[in-house]
């Protein structure tokens, strides 16, 4: 059996009901209800999506939300309430002249924050990552960063006192390296973009996680002579002064697909998927020292995806296409 190169969006209610939304022909969602057992399926959109279209998240109410580009000129916000979508459009964009990607956003209280990246079709190698903040009296929307690319890759938004850090590859020399941003909440406005790699290797597919003592896990591929090695960082931010703890190769095999990390009570796990197996490694001191990787045979012996989870201490996973629940 192998790994089907898919991302569906997997979420965890407080009821421990299981919502799994199938990234398609069409966006159909399914409710595992922890109950019954009984699956409950609805389709939400028409039309070809995958994960860099839509983003969905629960808020405290427990309520399921997100943002979806429509590809038809709208980024729209959407809500799941009682198994019913209703969506509101937040910007309208020119989709015959540009392309938008891996839209996000947070809702914490009042306040919106809704990022994304958008391509000029004219410049397809150059993406502009824009944020929008918006609160009961305030809209206000501003440009991050201009990335430059060779392959577009997912950022990653973590937060620290409800304020969001966001984490991206862009080119630095034609390679590219990981930054970090922090926003200000007084002021609404983005620092200068801090660099934390400076390998000059191409990367792709990053993940990071924050543990409770504000350390930053991050995991990536990398190219080391065409092989993408599993590379995992550890930093540290204290006012907005970058502090580099750790730095690890995991793996120096020929291709580390979509790297997650896991946190579980004090151990830190690296998921990831070579020759369509799923290897994992783990830490028990913080990401200071790493196992040696080894096969998961329970996924690895059936045909698996891998699943957006969105959680404190998972990025994503990976589970058979069937049996789910």
């Amino acid at each position: 059996m192998s790994f089907i190169n898919k991302t569906n969006i997997l979420i965890k209610k407080n009821n421990n009901d299981l919502y799994y939304f199938d990234l398609d022909k069409d966006i159909v969602f399914t409710k595992i209800s922890n109950k019954t057992n009984t699956l409950i399926s609805k389709k939400l959109f028409d039309g070809d999506y995958s994960f860099v279209d839509i983003w969905l998240d629960t808020n405290e109410k427990d309520n399921i939300y997100g943002v979806i580009n429509d590809k038809k000129g709208k980024i729209l916000n959407l809500t799941l309430e009682k198994d019913n979508v209703d969506t509101h459009t937040i910007i309208k964009y020119d989709y015959k002249n540009f392309i938008i990607k891996f839209p996000y956003t947070k809702h914490i209280e009042n306040i919106k924050h809704t990022i994304y990246c958008s391509i000029n079709k004219s410049i397809p190698l150059l993406a502009n990552l824009i944020h929008i903040y918006e609160d009961d009296n305030i809209f206000i929307k501003n440009t991050i960063d201009f990335i430059d690319f060779n392959i577009l890759s997912n950022f990653v938004v973590a937060y620290s006192n409800n304020k969001p850090i966001i984490f991206y590859f862009k080119l630095v020399d034609n390679f590219e390296e990981l930054f970090v941003s922090i926003f200000d909440l007084n002021s609404y406005s983005w620092s200068n973009p801090i660099q934390i790699t400076k390998s000059n290797k191409n990367k792709i597919y990053l993940s990071v996680l924050q543990d409770e003592n504000n350390n930053y896990h991050i995991a990536f591929s990398e190219n080391h002579d065409n092989k993408y090695y599993c590379k995992y960082i550890n930093i540290s931010l204290e006012n907005n002064v970058l502090k580099i703890n750790q730095e690890s190769i995991i793996s120096k095999d020929v291709m580390c697909l979509f790297p997650s990390i896991i946190k579980k009570n004090s151990t830190l796990y690296i998921q990831w998927v070579e020759y369509f197996d799923l290897f994992i490694c783990q830490s028990d001191d913080f990401g200071m020292n790493w196992s040696k990787p080894i096969i998961d045979k329970n996924i690895s012996n059936k045909p698996f995806i891998r699943y957006q989870y969105i959680s404190d201490n998972i990025t994503s996973i990976f589970a058979p296409i069937k049996h789910l629940s």
